[in-house]
């Protein structure tokens, strides 16, 4: 029983362990990737990790002003994108993508699994969200409202100062074009409910506009709640000792070990137990370092060509 239980463990741990093999590393100010052992396979080039990603989606982005790189997590399979936008994200049948182009083609990339695509009929400068339509903005200062049941384009204006939409209690949506000096609406299908002069900069005096219409707008704001993940063991944390930070991997409250050291003078320094990451950071010169660490082969995935800087060492058993 006890060898059947062993086996059943060891199985569950080399199953966690292949979840993963390459994490992204973070190098003066820029981001590269690692493999599992430590070895370099994107040197830091990127200026910013995609945290819209989904945390159990298979794929690592990076992003910067020269494009993104898609890296999926378990094959280390790497994929160049021209332009990704990765500050919002657009939701399809309970779905959230990010909007992207590439080789002069638009499209929607799921955040969980990067492969799963949806193309679109042009390249934009940026898609929004809004209702039951995307609004894609072209070049020549135009939108483009697409369906999202068929993601064909339904309707053609010029570049409004904004659009807005709200949900209405009859159960359709309303479409606020606002202009200048005008505003117009909008229902389900794109057709024009009314216009008027009035600029509503307050979402109650466009809420009492739309009632006279018979239109009831609920209110966008909604209070969201938050769960923070708690660590569980093993972890690692600091202490000091003189110059060096020396971090212990915990394997309970009573039992530790020495996991690995560096010089931290003129840094601050953060770690999260969660993800078993270190931060250091050196606002004087300007200076960005993270990287991971696997505390069960208990390996250090930062390329060892960087750890010099900072002094950063394995501490022996």
């Amino acid at each position: 029983m006890k060898s059947f239980l062993f086996l059943i463990l060891s199985l569950f741990t080399l199953t966690a362990n292949a979840q993963q093999n390459y994490y992204e590393f973070g190098w003066n100010n820029q981001y590269g990737i690692v493999d599992k052992d430590g070895n370099e396979t994107l040197p830091p080039s990127y200026q910013w990790v995609s945290y819209l990603i989904d945390n159990e989606s298979p794929f690592i982005v990076l992003n910067g002003n020269k494009g993104a790189v898609i890296t999926n997590k378990q094959t280390g399979k790497m994929e160049k994108i021209d332009y990704l936008i990765d500050t919002y994200l657009i939701s399809i049948d309970k779905k959230d993508y990010m909007y992207a182009h590439s080789s002069g083609n638009g499209f929607l990339l799921n955040n969980l699994d990067l492969d799963s695509r949806i193309k679109l009929p042009k390249k934009y400068i940026k898609v929004r969200d809004e209702g039951d339509y995307l609004t894609g903005f072209t070049s020549k200062k135009t939108i483009d409202f697409i369906s999202k049941k068929d993601f064909e384009i339904k309707k053609k204006i010029l570049a409004p100062k904004e659009i807005q939409s709200y949900p209405t209690e009859q159960g359709n949506r309303v479409y606020i074009i606002s202009e200048k000096n005008s505003t117009l609406f909008l229902d389900d299908n794109l057709n024009k409910i009314a216009s008027t002069n009035t600029i509503f900069k307050e979402f109650d005096n466009l809420k009492k506009y739309l009632e006279k219409l018979n239109i009831s707008i609920t209110d966008p704001n909604e209070s969201m709640v938050g769960v923070a993940a708690s660590a569980n063991y093993p972890f690692i944390f600091p202490k000091r000792n003189g110059d060096y930070a020396i971090y212990n991997i915990h394997y309970s409250k009573e039992e530790s070990i020495p996991f690995f050291q560096f010089k931290r003078t003129g840094f601050s320094i953060s770690n999260s137990r969660y993800e078993n990451s270190v931060t250091l950071r050196n606002n004087h010169d300007n200076m960005y370092l993270f990287f991971y660490t696997d505390v069960r082969s208990k390996t250090i995935l930062l390329p060892k060509k960087y750890w010099k800087s900072i002094d950063l060492q394995l501490i022996s058993p």
